[in-house]
């Protein structure tokens, strides 16, 4: 147990380190010039840093935290949306690394815009839409994710959503928050991809994180794709992705065998 939490508070420190130095200073003395000079590159750039960083940060989760990552399926590199369920902190670097395609876009809580060093620049450059997680989407949340959802049309961006909106406690899959459904997947108009992970209910929390990620075997299944649907048939189209991930995950945490084969791992 100690071992763990040692393993897990270094984890944690180093990558607080690296946020602070790699991530936020080379935005502003890398990425921002970069974009400067080259503006028309800029969504290829914001891709690769963002790819570069959340391969990284899995890489310290293998190197300091003894974490195991096991994935079946694969995402092709082509504009797609992809629904992934919410049980860490780690779910973003973990969801970006899974998609080869153009840069992803995903819809992030409007209190991360700012206040978090690093991250809340990156999100405002990324052109991530915000949205406040109220009873309905403001005027403001519904241009943004409209507007995202046209760059996935057009093959510009790939688009990430976490549909329930939060972290679960338990790790299983919860309800899904429809109203920005409504508005990506028939605007979108590109195939749809499920990423359903599990085994990192103990880092659900950065708190949580720090005493016990250590150690954690990280099962993930790509399911898809789908057709988009079109806006009459978009409530059945979440309620049968929400069927299958549920189904996906049952199956993981039954089945006689939750690892793939070493090749697999070790690509991720």
């Amino acid at each position: 147990m100690l071992g763990r939490g040692l393993r897990s508070g270094a984890f944690v420190a180093l990558f607080a380190a690296y946020a602070s130095i790699v991530i936020g200073a080379g935005q502003r003395l890398l990425l921002w010039p970069a974009i400067f000079l080259f503006p028309r590159r800029r969504t290829v750039l914001v891709r690769a840093w963002l790819r570069a960083h959340a391969k990284a940060t899995l890489g310290l989760a293998k190197a300091a935290a003894g974490m195991r990552f096991s994935i079946r399926g694969t995402i092709p590199p082509e504009s797609c949306v992809v629904l992934m369920n919410h049980q860490s902190v780690l779910d973003i670097p973990l969801g970006l690394s899974l998609i080869p395609g153009p840069q992803t876009v995903i819809p992030t809580r409007d209190r991360y815009r700012r206040g978090i060093p690093a991250i809340s620049p990156l999100t405002r450059l990324a052109g991530f839409p915000f949205v406040s997680q109220g009873r309905g989407l403001t005027r403001d949340e519904l241009r943004g994710l409209t507007e995202a959802s046209e760059r996935v049309a057009r093959g510009e961006q790939c688009m990430l959503i976490f549909p329930e909106g939060h972290r679960t406690r338990d790790g299983r899959i919860g309800r899904f928050m429809r109203g920005g459904l409504r508005i990506v997947l028939p605007r979108a108009r590109r195939p749809v991809y499920c990423v359903v992970a599990d085994g990192m209910t103990r880092a659900r929390t950065t708190s949580e994180a720090i005493t016990g990620v250590a150690g954690s075997n990280v099962t993930v299944t790509i399911l898809g794709p789908f057709e988009p649907p079109t806006e009459e048939s978009v409530d059945d189209f979440i309620e049968a992705m929400h069927h299958r991930m549920n189904e996906a995950l049952a199956a993981m945490r039954v089945g006689p065998d939750k690892t793939t084969d070493d090749a697999a791992v070790a690509a991720r």
